[in-house]
């Protein structure tokens, strides 16, 4: 049985070239590990560019600087997963090589509809962008992939406020505000029926904590 089982796994390492060993391996540790060690993985594979060029029984994968997305996703890493990360700088050097605001840029990151034409495709784990543009979202829903028609931030606006401001911050300007200003500019757009019901809400507070004071 054991020579069976090595005759198997000679058979399969066949198919796979020396980086399309690294990303089977990686593909087998990333399904199983905690967030912590998720972002070494990715980063790991990333930084190695292992996965720009690989080949694998389904045949020969190529991949530009901007397109970490794709291959992710047809290694069945799916986004919320990468969104989860609490490392805000792991996350920021990953975005740079998904932006989606990057797509057509030539040698950089190409549409979804190409990159699938020209790529092997994985049944069950169809390449999918994490980020797109408006105009992506369309030839996304019109080929039949679930999504919101209109753009989306790769690793959304918390990820895309650091990298802009170069690490400074994820928060904006309300958000630093004090939470009654916050409140209080928020009331501001409420229509008249709303913030007649919102003052009346906290008018029985008011009434509620006084009874419970006295």
């Amino acid at each position: 049985m054991a020579n069976n089982g090595s005759s198997v796994a000679s058979f399969q390492h066949d198919f796979l070239d020396l980086h399309g060993q690294q990303v089977h391996a990686f593909s087998l540790e990333i399904a199983n590990v905690g967030f912590s060690r998720m972002a070494e993985l990715l980063l790991s594979m990333l930084r190695s560019g292992a996965w720009r060029s690989y080949k694998d029984g389904q045949g020969q994968y190529n991949f530009l600087p901007g397109e970490f997305d794709y291959f992710l996703s047809q290694r069945g890493v799916q986004r919320g997963e990468v969104m989860d990360l609490p490392d805000i700088d792991a996350k920021a050097e990953l975005e740079e090589a998904m932006d989606e605001r990057c797509t057509g840029k030539e040698g950089i990151r190409r549409p979804i509809l190409q990159v699938r034409a020209e790529n092997p495709q994985v049944p069950g784990r169809p390449i999918e962008p994490y980020g797109y543009t408006p105009s992506e979202a369309k030839a996304l829903f019109n080929s039949g992939t679930s999504g919101a028609r209109r753009g989306r931030m790769v690793l959304g606006t918390r990820v895309r406020r650091y990298t802009n401001t170069g690490g400074a911050t994820t928060k904006t300007a309300r958000d630093e505000l004090p939470r009654v200003e916050r409140l209080r500019r928020s009331a501001f757009h409420l229509d008249d029926g709303d913030l007649a019901d919102l003052i009346d809400a906290l008018k029985q507070e008011q009434r509620r904590r006084k009874r419970h004071n006295d």
